[in-house]
């Protein structure tokens, strides 16, 4: 009887577990570069969506490494072949995707994910699938 208990306790953890490892991997990364720690990077407050693509690439790396630094498990925390969604300082976001977490030029722009500002509006990028978590840094309050 005891083990028939365990059996099905053990089952029941096991797929609340799974589900918790599904939802944590499934949510994307947002990153708001208005905020505190990523508007002072140096390539940052010049990118737009509309700069050129070597641009953008720094610019994304040094997005990704200071959110890696940032985060409670630097090395884990955007592995290649990961995307985040850039919200640049004019509004225009994009996602990008890890390809090399070593190299400066480390991220790649997703052809055709850019949403533009247009007349004060963003005009959306096309949905991706892909759910997203708000992980912008926390503002101080001065």
């Amino acid at each position: 009887m005891k083990d028939k208990r365990f059996v099905h306790k053990a089952k029941l953890l096991f797929w609340v577990l799974l589900f918790a490892a599904y939802s944590v991997g499934a949510a994307g990364v947002v990153i708001d570069v208005l905020a505190d720690d990523y508007s002072e990077l140096s390539q940052v407050a010049v990118t737009t969506v509309h700069s050129p693509e070597q641009t953008r690439r720094a610019s994304s790396a040094q997005i990704a490494a200071m959110y890696r630094a940032q985060s409670g498990t630097p090395f884990s925390s955007l592995p290649p072949g990961s995307t985040f969604k850039v919200v640049w300082p004019d509004g225009s976001s994009e996602y990008v995707m890890i390809v090399s977490p070593a190299s400066s030029l480390g991220a790649q722009p997703i052809q055709g994910t850019q949403s533009r500002v247009q007349g004060g509006m963003t005009v959306p990028a096309p949905d991706l699938g892909m759910g997203t978590v708000d992980v912008t840094a926390p503002r101080h309050l001065d």
